[in-house]
């Protein structure tokens, strides 16, 4: 604090008892007067302080987005957890072994529904494996352009190593860690300490955070293991794809497949039918906890009729034998053994999953959307007798694999949707017996589509988003605000901006009355940054504006 305000902190009190020992107006109106001078000398204070930290925020030394992270980020309060006997756990220790007994109960394949096809699994995985040619060695070159291309500031496993720590490792370092992944080649076996991983606990959002089923799992291993797994990725990919093992209907984790591609398909689909007064049917399945109950041997099954023995034998090693511990702040639980899943946090799960998905059954009479485990089926007819009917039939053979393999659809989570102008709707259809339930409209990879395609929802409820966001940037955004124009105009390019614009491609069919909502809430925004006085009009800014969302809507509807 300046020499000032301390002198008035002193001072203060000495009128204040001043004026209890005399109880004089003139002292009274003395310590008044201080007492008022203080708040306001504080309140300048706080203000020129405040005013000198935003005014120094700059996106080269990255303190911009550091305090637009902090504002947007939610804080949730911390609250005991709920055991299954409603007894509550408050301190972290209890916490940490709660959420190691939930996750335990989780890693678990589901239970065995076709005993005569897990025997057969079995027995192929108990059989000799044929003889293969020994795989290429690493070099120390790729293993170093492998380590430069690693995330600087991803969280670090338990051994604490980061990214930035293997970017100064010495030429010695580097040939020990090339001989130490060309043994794990030659030997097929994947180090023990690789495969533990310490887990936190992110509770999920709009969720009561006193289940523990409201907390996200994520895994944290050691940057060894995903150096060596980035390495050996690009060993098996080719692989994958000479065979075309993964389907044309995947567009998750693939290069140059983005969730807008895959709900570009979607939407062709829906459109071509309304355009021609059919009825579109679609099922949007809920896969139960997709990545955490994998089974084992399935996966196992189906890599090793793919790869050569030696990648075989790695990924079997890989996948087997893999613990993990609870992190709850600075307390740890017991050890929970994995006996399923594909690795939680890893460079080559995302794949394992795909290949263990890649032969889900597809139907004549309708079209299959799969990303990652979302997956969306769709049919078209001018009867919708006949759509439910081909959508049953889909769902009663895809019914028939998941009992196969053991994946478990939740049925109470999945949607059944009409896409129609007509007011009719297609018959209920079901899985495994048990209804879908119908609805008007569905979320699907961030996009909000409505049975008539209308985008009403998506643009109400991005406008419900875009004023939240504003509000939480106010401090930063507003008039009297001292940070920089470039600097507000960067943070509405950057974080406001996509907002609206994800999805834009597809919304060459939303009415004017909806694209006015967006466009009123650039307009409301870009004058609070502006600071334009009110005589100024929108109407000459924008007709011509690329920034303006109509504009942007003609343009990507021409390049598309």
């Amino acid at each position: 604090l300046p020499q000032h305000i301390r002198l008035l902190i002193t001072h203060k009190p000495r009128a204040r008892l001043k004026w209890q020992r005399t109880r004089y107006p003139s002292d009274r109106q003395h310590y008044e007067q201080l007492a008022h001078e203080l708040r306001s000398e504080l309140s300048s204070f706080r203000s020129d302080t405040y005013n000198s930290y935003i005014i120094s925020l700059s996106t080269h030394d990255r303190s911009l987005w550091d305090s637009t992270k902090r504002l947007l980020r939610s804080h949730p309060t911390p609250s005991p957890l709920r055991h299954p006997d409603n007894s509550w756990a408050r301190s972290d220790e209890d916490k940490a072994q709660l959420f190691a007994n939930h996750l335990r109960s989780i890693f678990q394949p589901p239970p065995e529904s076709d005993p005569i096809h897990s025997h057969q699994v079995q027995e192929y995985l108990d059989s000799p494996l044929p003889l293969t040619l020994p795989p290429s060695s690493f070099s120390p070159s790729k293993v170093t352009y492998a380590i430069q291309h690693l995330p600087r500031k991803k969280s670090p496993g338990y051994d604490l190593i980061t990214g930035e720590i293997l970017r100064h490792l010495p030429r010695r370092a580097i040939l020990f860690l090339t001989y130490l992944y060309n043994a794990i080649l030659r030997t097929t076996y994947f180090p023990l300490l690789w495969k533990f991983a310490h887990i936190k606990m992110i509770p999920k959002p709009n969720k009561l955070h006193t289940e523990p089923s409201a907390y996200r799992p994520i895994s944290l291993l050691p940057i060894f293991s995903k150096l060596f797994e980035k390495l050996f990725l690009k060993r098996l990919v080719p692989i994958f794809e000479s065979q075309n093992i993964i389907p044309s209907h995947q567009f998750g984790f693939r290069p140059f497949h983005s969730t807008i591609h895959q709900c570009l398909h979607i939407v062709d689909i829906i459109s071509s039918s309304l355009e021609q007064k059919q009825y579109c049917g679609a099922a949007f399945l809920d896969v139960e906890q997709a990545f955490d109950r994998v089974w084992h041997p399935g996966l196992l099954y189906k890599l090793k009729k793919i790869l050569p023995s030696t990648y075989y034998l790695i990924l079997q090693s890989y996948l087997k034998d893999r613990y993990s511990v609870v992190c709850q702040k600075d307390k740890l639980s017991g050890y929970i053994r994995i006996n399923a899943s594909v690795p939680q946090g890893s460079v080559l799960g995302p794949l394992l999953y795909l290949i263990y998905t890649a032969d889900i059954p597809t139907h004549p009479s309708t079209h299959m959307a799969t990303f990652a485990d979302d997956i969306c089926i769709l049919t078209s007819n001018p009867q919708p007798s006949l759509v439910s009917h081909n959508l049953q039939q889909h769902l009663n053979n895809l019914q028939q694999w998941c009992e196969k393999w053991r994946i478990v659809i939740n049925q109470s989570k999945s949607i059944h949707i009409t896409f129609s102008l007509r007011r009719g709707s297609c018959p209920p259809i079901t899985f495994d017996k048990i209804p879908i339930p119908p609805a008007s409209c569905v979320r699907y990879l961030g996009l909000y589509i409505d049975k008539r395609v209308t985008w009403n929802p998506h643009t109400r409820l991005k406008r419900i988003d875009l004023n939240r966001k504003l509000g939480l940037l106010r401090n930063l955004l507003h008039r009297r605000s001292k940070l920089s124009l470039v600097n507000k105009l960067t943070i509405y390019n950057m974080i406001l901006k996509p907002t609206w614009t994800y999805g834009i491609e597809l919304w060459g069919s939303a009415r004017k009355s909806n694209i006015d909502r967006i466009q009123s809430f650039q307009s409301k925004s870009l004058r609070t940054i502006l600071d334009a006085p009110w005589y100024v009009s929108n109407r000459p800014q924008y007709p011509h504006s690329p920034t303006s969302p109509s504009r942007k809507i003609q343009n990507l509807s021409l390049q598309t």
